[in-house]
Formats: C-alpha cells, structure tokens, sequence
C-alpha cells in the first residue's frame, strides 16, 4: 500500500448560525448541521456524525456507479442503505452496516466485482486507514 501525501488540500470552512446550527461551507455548498430536538437542537439538518455515514455510503454508491457507467450497465433502482451503531465512552460510531442494491437486472457475473469496487471509495478508504487529525485553537 502506498503512503503518498497529495499536496492539494480542501478547505471547509463552518460558521455557528444560531443554537446548535452550523454550516459548512464545502467548495462552495453549504452542508447545514443541527442536533435533534431530544438534544437541544431544531432538528432542521443531519447531526455532523450522520454526514460520516452519508459520506461513506454516497461514496460507495457513486463507486458502484462508475463501475456500472464503465460497463454501460443500467443503475435505475442502485441504493446504498447505510446503518450505524453508536458506542459511548466515548461517544462514537462504532459500526457501519451496508447494503448495496443492485439493479434488478444486474449481471450476476459482476457481483463479487461490484463488491470489490464499493471498497475502494475514498470514505472507505479514509474511514479504514484513519487519518491524523490536528486540531489548533485561536482566539
């Protein structure tokens, strides 16, 4: 496995709304964030650890996709259903369960191959070979 470093780098900026509202600010788009109301929140977007989740299987999902696009294969019908499993101390997702939906018509020789490709994501890949993570503070 190689541990090339790329030297570009995405910036994302989050800006505080208002109560437990923040945006992030992604090339561009804003991807809003809220707690439920059960915590304090408005429950008017994702809480940020839903967006791993929703990072991991749109990721997945467009691999698959490609793959498809590659072989001229249908995708009417692909779904990638995520589920996750929360642990305490501390606080985390401590498991992902996910379920790749073929298209009905989906050849049965490229099943393994599908499968195989879901694993090469870059969220998989980020998720299963965890990154360093600096965090600096500043007034």
């Amino acid at each position: 496995m190689s541990d090339q470093v790329a030297t570009t780098h995405a910036v994302t900026v989050v800006t505080h709304e208002g109560g437990l509202k923040l945006v992030a600010d992604v090339r561009g788009h804003r991807v809003p964030t809220d707690q439920p109301i059960k915590a304090g929140g408005a429950d008017s977007a994702p809480m940020p650890l839903d967006l791993i989740g929703a990072a991991l299987a749109t990721c997945i999902g467009l691999a698959v996709a490609q793959f498809c696009a590659a072989r001229a294969l249908s995708t009417d019908g692909l779904q990638v259903e995520l589920s996750q499993r929360t642990a305490r101390d501390p606080y985390r997702v401590d498991r992902y369960d996910v379920a790749v939906r073929l298209p009905l018509d989906f050849p049965e020789r490229y099943r393994d191959a599908a499968a195989r490709v879901a694993r090469t994501c870059a969220a998989f890949n980020t998720l299963t070979n965890l990154p360093v993570i600096e965090i600096a503070v500043r007034a």
